[in-house]
């Protein structure tokens, strides 16, 4: 009989991630669910409960995971620490799985893993397959590609909906994956519920497969075609530029971005998926029509925000 996953506890849940991945564990309605939070919390939703706890502190974290089945870490720290601590944490509690705080490339792609902004990633991704190996916990990792709505809304892929204006990552043609937000918290809950299925295993997802040009040209099929401002972006140049700041001690957004900005637009580095989990993890790819619609809330929503 396979492992049953009920009791979960969510790190992270007040990020751009971690909120979606909240909504559809409590949205699921089969977990009994605790968000561990650093200070008091505000209101939860029905269904949740929160632990106030010191993530400085293996042995505070070790006793908020007494009992618990599972962990999501969501946390978006530049330091892999406090991941590393909460791994540990983990298997002196005897919790059975991790997800691993992964949501980007391939974990096993070595030229992605070698650019610094994915050093932390690297780090903790090495660490719990460490402690794996020797049979202390199972994991999962979940591969999402870049997230498309929050790339839109953001700007984060230089595409700017509001102003019209789109800077293209060299020629803007390399395909990679997609994933909106709540669709990853939707592959969790799956993860969850297919512990055996998804146990010691990196999963791939996408809502959509596209170029920054085939998601421009949906947006100005969505906004209209007329007054957009579209420049190029040299990567190889934004990468250079990349790794001397970084060399000088630069761990900027800016410097970050270029870096991931880099990985998603570059042959070997992201691609198409030639294999997926979506079926497995519940995931639906997007129609264009469905990018459309998404393109155009997400407009009304920068134009409201603007006003």
């Amino acid at each position: 009989m396979s492992r049953q996953i009920k009791n979960v506890v969510l790190a992270g849940a007040t990020g751009a991630l971690g909120s979606h991945i909240l909504t559809g564990l409590v949205s699921h309605g089969g977990f009994n669910l605790t968000i561990l939070t650093r200070n008091a919390a505000g209101t939860l939703p029905v269904g949740a409960t929160a632990k106030v706890v010191d993530f400085s502190s293996v042995t505070a974290l070790a006793a908020a995971l007494q009992g618990q089945d599972a962990v999501v870490d969501a946390i978006s720290s530049p330091d892999p620490s406090v991941s590393m601590r909460l791994i540990d944490a983990a298997v002196t509690a005897g919790v059975y799985r991790y997800i691993a705080p992964e949501f980007s490339g391939d974990p096993k792609n070595d030229k992605g893993r070698a650019l610094p902004v994915f050093g932390g990633k690297k780090q903790i991704y090495e660490h719990l397959q460490k402690v794996a190996s020797e049979d202390r916990i199972t994991w999962t990792a979940i591969s999402n590609g870049a997230f498309l709505d929050w790339c839109l809304r953001t700007g984060f892929v230089n595409i700017d909906l509001f102003n019209k204006k789109v800077a293209l990552m060299n020629d803007g043609s390399h395909v990679f994956p997609w994933t909106t937000l709540p669709a990853v918290g939707t592959a969790v809950c799956n993860a969850l519920t297919q512990a055996e299925k998804t146990k010691n295993q990196t999963l791939f997802i996408y809502s959509v497969q596209k170029s920054q040009k085939d998601i421009l040209a949906i947006a100005k099929d969505a906004l209209g075609a007329e007054n957009w401002e579209t420049q190029s972006q040299d990567m190889e140049a934004a990468l250079e530029e990349a790794m001397i700041a970084v060399k000088s001690g630069d761990y900027s957004w800016k410097v970050m971005g270029d870096l991931i900005r880099y990985s998603i637009s570059t042959p070997g580095y992201s691609g198409r998926l030639e294999q997926d989990n979506n079926d497995l993890l519940g995931v639906r790819p997007m129609s264009d029509e469905q990018v459309k619609t998404l393109i155009q809330q997400i407009f009304d929503e920068l134009k409201t925000a603007k006003k």
